[in-house]
């Protein structure tokens, strides 16, 4: 072979190796920015709804990959101009956030009734791994139905089964757990705009399936008026993401960046202790699980500003410390020999 010949093979193995690292690349870009919700704005449905399958989540007033998880949830598309229509409805007027259908459910009813959907991932999420979530959310009122509060805690919960709830058989009900991966801890009170609530959390199983809804219980949700009528609470919602990158779904602008900055876990790899300090922000119960999460270690903290965790006799390895309060936050913690 002549030089030249062995030059031109050498430019030509290079571009090889460009072409390929490019399309690694651009693959590897392309799964962490995917979106693990399928459906994500209810677009997508086998038929317009068609009375009397028009409320509560009936066979034919389901969109694809969605159910329900808790109750009769309901499913708005503008191909109807009904109870559930889009914008005009028994609930209120909203245009969609995205396309042309978005969900709703009762989020607070005295007595603990609650309405849930859920959905199933994608694939399922990896252990360890930061996961960032997102999705919109809008108070009803002025329909025929006369909701008349809004509150918070309206969130995203990740679980390992599905718990479908059939109209027809009544239940199982999902069940309060106090608690969500991610949710709005301020009262959603906004009956014109659709707000973003959004987070980020460790996955600390591989959880499969996201269920949305409020997670709370009466005594730990808090309800604000909206005007006259009857004190439950109905919220629309729109746009659901899940991601690996935090540029794979819309996030409150400050919210995880002012959190993190004010939280501080050293050393971490860490031996014989760890210190976490969380000066600014409200903390109230820490929780360490292993990467098969089970529960390690957990403690109350309500009015510190920090704490330091003995882990001289803890088995070598990777934990997953929680942090919950004001702002859920997740850390992955190692132990080193």
């Amino acid at each position: 072979m002549t030089l030249l010949n062995r030059n031109g093979e050498q430019r030509r193995m290079a571009a090889k190796l460009v072409l390929c690292c490019s399309l690694f690349f651009a693959q590897t870009t392309a799964l962490l920015c995917q979106n693990l919700v399928p459906n994500p704005s209810f677009e997508l449905i086998d038929s317009c709804p068609q009375y009397p399958a028009l409320t509560g989540y009936q066979p034919g007033a389901i969109p694809e990959n969605w159910y329900s998880t808790s109750n009769t949830p309901e499913y708005f598309n503008a191909c109807i101009d009904t109870a559930t229509g889009v914008p005009d409805n028994f609930f209120g007027h909203q245009f969609a956030f995205d396309g042309d259908a978005y969900s709703g459910m009762f989020s607070f009813w005295p007595g603990g009734y609650r309405e849930m959907i859920g959905v199933e991932l994608m694939t399922p999420l990896l252990v360890g791994q930061t996961y960032y979530a997102s999705f919109y959310a809008n108070a009803a009122y002025g329909g025929l139905q006369q909701t008349a509060r809004a509150c918070n805690n309206l969130g995203l919960l990740f679980c390992m089964t599905a718990n479908y709830w059939d109209i027809g058989l009544q239940g199982p009900e999902f069940g309060l757990r106090n608690y969500a991966h991610v949710l709005s801890t301020s009262v959603i009170t906004d009956t014109a705009n659709w707000v973003l609530v959004s987070g980020s959390f460790v996955a600390d199983s591989a959880y499969l399936f996201m269920v949305v809804g409020n997670h709370f219980n009466d005594a730990n949700t808090t309800v604000d008026s909206l005007g006259p009528g009857y004190p439950w609470a109905y919220q629309f919602v729109d746009q659901f993401c899940v991601s690996l990158d935090p540029l794979g779904c819309p996030l409150v602008n400050g919210i995880d960046e002012e959190y993190v900055g004010q939280v501080v876990v050293f050393p971490n790899p860490a031996r014989n202790s760890v210190r976490i300090d969380w000066k600014g922000s409200r903390v109230e119960h820490l929780r360490v699980v292993d990467l098969m999460g089970r529960l390690i270690w957990q403690e109350k903290v309500v009015g510190l500003q920090g704490a330091t965790l003995d882990v001289s006799d803890w088995v070598r390895g990777g934990y997953i410390l929680i942090l919950e309060g004001g702002v859920r936050r997740s850390f992955k913690l190692v132990l080193v020999e």
